[in-house]
């Protein structure tokens, strides 16, 4: 899977692949993603974006974008930041996520993990990382981020299949809608739907969470998610 993973891209905008050049942004593959019992379907969760700060500033380029994708002599991942930026679930809002997660596969008494993160994907969509500037975090991707990370995207979801995808960031969501529209790529048979970040009050919220947050993502991973008896 590696290899293929480091086939994405290659010759295009990022010439070397895109997995070749950040090997530390591949997608984080948990060791139940494929059941052989068939309990669940492959399940690919997408977020928005690592945050980079000031301090990073001297030691990448991430604020140029055109450098961070192209330029042979970038400054890219600080050694230190190697860790922070990997997929692999580290992020305490996304326990939020997880415990839907446990809930539903606890209901259909289903044996998994304790905090149910191998069950799944996981996935930032934007390579470049934001500006976390303190007050707040801000991603403007420029039209170099756009092309990159829906190409990114697409060839992931042809190397892993998964039958639901569930986004957790609307600017990821819609760029990548958007991406799949011009190229005219078409998905059958894979569910794409979005739900609020769960780090947003609208996840947990109520009256909210029937349309938008942990009400809906529960109901997306009942529909799509679990196999029906017999299947």
């Amino acid at each position: 899977m590696r290899n293929k993973l480091e086939e994405i891209g290659c010759g295009g905008i990022v010439k070397e692949g895109i997995f070749v050049r950040f090997p530390e942004l591949v997608p984080a593959v948990g060791d139940c993603f494929w059941r052989e019992d068939n309990a669940h379907r492959k399940m690919l969760l997408v977020g928005e974006s690592n945050y980079f700060n000031d301090s990073d500033i001297p030691y990448s380029d991430f604020l140029k974008p055109q450098e961070w994708y192209c330029n042979p002599d970038a400054k890219l991942i600080p050694e230190y930041r190697k860790s922070d930026v990997s997929n692999w679930k580290g992020y305490r809002t996304f326990t939020r996520v997880y415990d839907c997660m446990n809930r539903v596969l606890d209901e259909q008494h289903i044996a998994h993990d304790k905090y149910a993160l191998g069950e799944s994907a996981f996935y930032n969509y934007f390579l470049r990382p934001a500006h976390d500037i303190g007050r707040r975090k801000q991603f403007v991707p420029q039209p170099v981020d756009l092309d990159v990370a829906g190409e990114a995207l697409t060839g992931i979801i042809r190397v892993l299949e998964p039958e639901l995808i569930v986004f957790l960031s609307k600017l990821a969501y819609n760029s990548f809608l958007n991406y799949c529209k011009e190229k005219a790529i078409v998905w059958e048979e894979i569910a794409i739907e979005l739900v609020n970040h769960p780090a947003s009050w609208r996840f947990h919220n109520a009256e909210k969470s029937a349309c938008c947050g942990k009400i809906k993502f529960e109901a997306l991973l009942r529909e799509y998610w679990i196999e029906s008896p017999g299947e």
